[in-house]
């Protein structure tokens, strides 16, 4: 999360009281905005704190004049990929994975986490 902040990367939600309540670590990639981590505190999940989140990323992305938002998730969890899903994210076929993505699926698999769950999801951009 510290490189996403030193590259002015990171996207922090915050409360009326400026508390902070969620953020969204992103790095550039390939031509690629990879987001690393999107979190929001329990208390402000399912109030559209996340997809305001994204939302920002993808104009990001877009002033960037990046091709697309990259991910790894969990194709289950109905807050990780269905999520993703709704914003327009799909999951590339295997030969369509950017091969920075089959790495870091690769090494998600390798610390532990169950390949039948674990995705690459793409947001292709129009330029």
């Amino acid at each position: 999360m510290r490189g996403s902040l030193d590259a002015g990367l990171l996207l922090v939600a915050a409360d009326d009281g400026d508390c902070p309540v969620g953020f969204l670590a992103v790095e550039e990639i390939e031509g690629t905005l990879y987001v690393n981590e999107l979190d929001v505190c329990p208390d402000w999940q399912r109030r559209g704190v996340g997809r305001r989140l994204m939302s920002a990323a993808i104009e990001m992305a877009q002033q960037r004049r990046l091709s697309a938002l990259t991910l790894t998730t969990d194709r289950y969890v109905p807050f990780n990929a269905p999520f993703y899903a709704s914003l327009g994210f799909v999951l590339p076929s295997v030969e369509a994975v950017p091969h920075f993505l089959k790495k870091k699926l690769d090494h998600e698999i390798a610390v532990g986490m169950d390949p039948e769950r674990r995705v690459a999801m793409v947001l292709t951009l129009k330029r």
